[in-house]
């Protein structure tokens, strides 16, 4: 048998059990999800955004009241998919979190294809489809602070 047959079998048999199937019968792998980040602030404050993974650079954003920012991508293979955001209001505030990572409980309540983060006063929301509620996930840090390493910190985060 040719060796890279094997090899793709041998891969086959690693990820064929763990992989999770939907109700629609694809492996989460293969389907093509989508990140939101919303500016739900008041008072017509606009929100500073810096989103990244280990390889894509998302770019700065400067969102307007009620704007928001997307994005769209394949999972790899190898689960190691993430994607983390820094995220500024006016008035001295900051917050940076992982929007993206793989975890059963967050992609059901991103119903298997769209995570929807919201930024409100009081802090950093997930949009939960299956309770139909936004879930409170951080609070706002007072003062700012930025840099384009961030993956440093929140890469290594649990």
């Amino acid at each position: 048998m040719n060796s890279s047959y094997v090899n793709l079998l041998i891969l086959f048999l690693v990820l064929a059990p763990n992989q999770h199937v939907e109700a629609e019968g694809f492996p989460s792998e293969f389907k093509t999800w989508h990140v939101y980040v919303v500016n739900e602030l008041s008072n017509n404050k606009s929100l500073f955004l810096h989103c990244k993974s280990k390889d894509d650079d998302l770019g700065i954003q400067n969102l307007s009241p009620a704007a928001n920012f997307t994005w769209s991508f394949q999972k790899n293979m190898l689960r190691t998919t993430l994607f983390w955001c820094y995220m500024s209001k006016e008035g001295n505030a900051h917050a940076a979190l992982k929007v993206f990572w793989q975890d059963v409980l967050l992609f059901r309540k991103c119903l298997w294809k769209s995570c929807i983060w919201s930024a409100k006063d009081d802090g950093i929301y997930l949009k939960d489809f299956v309770k139909n509620h936004d879930e409170f996930r951080l609070q706002w840090e007072p003062g700012l602070w930025y840099t384009n390493n961030i993956n440093i910190k929140l890469y290594t985060q649990g």
